[in-house]
């Protein structure tokens, strides 16, 4: 009898407890004080917004050059002085930063994911399979070009029609000859030769590294072709990518450049700021590819004692749809989740583009990414396959000389990579 009697007070008490147990708690119940590392000052905004809901948490940012930011952060983590609790990566140093273990496991939060963007889970998954990072935005990329200049020396501004016209490798070129021939020399397709790597990379069925050894696909080799023709025919303005004479083209009335091979951030970071006087005057459509282009991530650090507050932080700028709708109507970024996207892809008319729906048109590219192509190596083998283009269009080496110099390159910065 008496053990009965002990059973129901047990379970009265069980039922008796709040029910908030398994519910999300008041984010006004959360207290603290949360350090962020960023090379971006983007996070400002993000933690104005932060703030304005969780009221007991202070974040303190600190912001750090892009070009510093690897080299400062990494000792800062690795010793775990001075260290935040969430710092944020760009797609240059993120695979590393993941792989490293520097990043928190994810997984001890249950987050909902499905409703990402594949390759950002990719990105931010390491090689055992635990997800260390997320990203609020997806960067798929297309050609910004300008509608008067379309207009003058193609007959169309219409972004169909002028993609089709960049559709191919060989259509490309066509255009870019078409170009130079309407403006008797003066307006160029493209900056450089070195602006198409997006397309050449987005070209591949499989990673630079397969099995332990290098893959080298005919669509990628097929670039030293293509920038040597550029060269040889003067099809590019020779002008250098993030140059000040790139950026003061954007605002020309006559620009030299005709178009930009940028992503999704190209749009708000690069091309607006720098158009003042040509705004309505730029379209977007396709090229000879889709391709993606960098990417912030942001996670927790390891050895971070705000875990708890810092998972608030990542969640809500990264999972929760109510902020990134938010986000994307404020900024005009384009968010990484799909279900978001679907929900206000019609919503968008941009000034820049003459009213253009570029969500539209990003939400029509990123299924075609290729989240295979990504892997550890993927960077450094580029800049090695950059470096051989160069030499051979330069005329320094052969076609032959250049990608043995490549292959020799690679095999000196990654022994453990086997190369033919």
């Amino acid at each position: 009898m008496k053990s009965t009697i002990f059973i129901f007070l047990i379970i009265i008490i069980i039922l008796s407890l709040p029910a908030c147990t398994n519910q999300p708690r008041d984010p006004k119940d959360f207290q603290g004080t949360l350090k962020i590392w960023s090379f971006t000052d983007e996070v400002k905004i993000m933690i104005e917004k932060f703030e304005s809901v969780y009221t007991g948490i202070t974040v303190e940012l600190t912001i750090t050059p892009c070009e510093e930011y690897q080299s400062k952060i990494r000792p800062i983590v690795r010793e775990g002085k001075n260290k935040p609790d969430i710092y944020i990566s760009e797609y240059s140093n993120v695979i590393d930063l993941v792989e490293s273990g520097f990043y928190a496991d994810l997984g001890r939060f249950n987050p909902s994911t499905e409703d990402l963007a594949d390759y950002i889970m990719d990105v931010g998954t390491d090689s055992s399979g635990r997800l260390r990072a997320l990203s609020w935005q997806a960067t798929p990329g297309g050609f910004y070009y300008r509608r008067s200049m379309a207009r003058k020396y193609l007959g169309t501004d219409d972004p169909e029609e002028v993609g089709e016209m960049l559709s191919t490798p060989d259509k490309f070129l066509d255009t870019a000859r078409t170009l130079k021939e309407a403006s008797g020399g003066k307006v160029k397709l493209i900056a450089g030769y070195g602006d198409y790597q997006q397309y050449a990379w987005s070209h591949r069925k499989k990673p630079f590294v397969v099995d332990g050894g290098l893959n080298l696909e005919e669509s990628v080799l097929n670039y030293f072709d293509i920038a040597k023709i550029m060269r040889d025919e003067e099809l590019t303005a020779e002008i250098g990518t993030w140059s000040p004479p790139w950026f003061e083209n954007m605002n020309k009335a006559e620009p030299e450049i005709f178009g930009y091979i940028l992503p999704t951030w190209g749009l708000q970071y690069v091309i607006k700021p720098n158009a003042e006087d040509t705004m309505g005057d730029w379209g977007l459509c396709k090229g000879p590819g889709s391709y993606f282009w960098g990417g912030t991530w942001m996670g927790i650090y390891e050895k971070s004692k705000n875990k708890e507050l810092a998972w608030e932080f990542v969640k809500m700028f990264t999972l929760d749809e109510e902020t990134l709708v938010w986000w994307a109507k404020e900024i005009g970024d384009f968010v990484s989740n799909k279900k978001v996207i679907e929900k206000i892809k019609s919503d968008f008319s941009d000034e820049l583009l003459a009213g253009q729906n570029h969500y539209l048109f990003f939400a029509d590219q990123l299924p075609n990414i290729n989240c295979k192509l990504l892997a550890k190596y993927d960077l450094d083998i580029r800049g090695f396959f950059m470096g051989a283009i160069n030499n051979y269009v330069e005329g320094t080496m052969t076609k032959e000389e250049a990608i043995a110099q490549f292959k020799a390159d690679v095999r000196n910065a990654f022994p453990d990579i086997e190369v033919d």
